[in-house]
């Protein structure tokens, strides 16, 4: 029981932390206006976020592991689908005459 709580909570955890490494990837795009005095913050949270992803993805064992990983890849797969549906569903409107 303990243990697909903990699966549960690790899947959970994954979703948190790819939203996270994403947010922080997009950071350096906003801020670029102003990148020469950002810079560090937006290196900071690229290698917070993605060491807390790396750090999880080495120090978790068997089940737990598949679970983190499982987490952040169905966000990322989530993610990259509302570009494809945003082409699909949104298209140009017919020119007018």
């Amino acid at each position: 029981m303990m243990s697909w709580l903990a699966d549960a909570a690790l899947f959970a955890c994954g979703l948190h932390v790819c939203m996270r490494l994403i947010a922080a990837a997009y950071r350096g795009i906003d801020l670029w206006y102003t990148i020469r005095i950002a810079y560090p913050a937006v290196v900071r949270g690229l290698l917070a976020w993605g060491g807390a992803a790396g750090a999880l993805a080495i120090l978790l064992d068997g089940s737990h592991r598949a679970a983190f990983l499982s987490g952040m890849t169905a966000f990322l797969v989530f993610y990259s689908s509302l570009y494809v549906l945003r082409y699909l569903v949104m298209r140009r409107p017919a020119p007018l005459e």
